[in-house]
C-alpha cells in the first residue's frame, strides 16, 4: 500500500507537468513559436513519464527522454533572445542544441548527463541575464525555479528519498514553466 501511495504522488506531480506544459504552449503560440514548442516537447514528456508510471510492463526508453530537455529549454532561451532583439545568440543557443541532439546516438550515457546538466546551467543563466537586463520579474523567478529543478537532480539518494527529489524536480519546472510563460507574455 505504501508503493501505491508513492505511484499515486508521482502521477499527480507527473499530471500537474504535464497540465502547466500544455497550457504554456498553448498561451504562447501566439506570442513566439519556438516557445511554445519548447514547452510543448516539455508536455510530450511528461506524458511518456505518465503513461510509463500507469503502464509499468510497457517497455519505452526513457533515455530518449532527456532530447526533449536538449532542444526544449535551448528553444525557450532562442524565444527570450530573439523576442529582446538578439537574433544572432538566439540562432546559436539553438544551433548548439541541435548539434548536440543529432550526435546523441554516438554519446554515452555519462555524456548525456554532462550535456543535459550544461543545458539546464546555460539555459537558466541565460533567461536570467536577459531577465535581470530588462527588469523581467516573472523571468528572473522563472530561472531561479530551472536552477532549482537541475540542483535538486544533483541530490544524492542515499540521503534524500527519490519520492522526494522527483516530486520536487517535478514541481520546481513546473514552476520554471508558468513562470517562464508570464515572462514571455509581458512585454520585453
Amino acid at each position: 500500500m505504501f508503493s501505491h501511495y508513492k505511484d499515486v504522488v508521482l502521477l499527480m506531480s507527473r499530471s500537474i507537468l504535464c497540465a502547466v506544459s500544455f497550457v504554456s504552449a498553448f498561451r504562447t503560440l501566439q506570442v513566439h513559436r519556438g516557445a511554445s514548442a519548447g514547452f510543448l516537447l516539455h508536455g510530450l514528456s511528461s506524458v511518456l513519464g505518465v503513461v510509463c508510471l500507469l503502464l509499468p510492463g510497457l517497455s519505452v526508453d526513457c533515455s530518449r527522454l532527456w532530447v526533449s530537455s536538449i532542444i526544449g529549454l535551448p528553444l525557450l532561451v532562442f524565444s527570450f533572445f530573439w523576442l529582446n532583439g538578439d537574433h544572432f545568440t538566439a540562432n546559436l543557443a539553438l544551433m548548439c542544441a541541435l548539434l548536440l541532439a543529432a550526435c546523441s546516438p554516438q554519446l554515452t550515457y555519462d555524456t548525456r548527463l554532462v550535456g543535459m546538466h550544461l543545458t539546464h546551467a546555460g539555459a537558466s543563466l541565460s533567461i536570467l541575464v536577459i531577465s535581470v537586463f530588462t527588469g523581467n520579474r516573472t523571468g528572473l523567478l522563472g530561472s531561479l525555479a530551472l536552477g532549482t529543478w537541475g540542483l535538486i537532480s544533483f541530490l544524492d539518494t542515499g540521503r534524500v528519498k527519490p519520492l522526494c527529489i522527483q516530486v520536487g524536480a517535478d514541481c520546481a519546472l513546473g514552476a520554471a514553466i508558468l513562470a517562464f510563460q508570464m515572462a514571455l507574455k509581458t512585454p520585453l
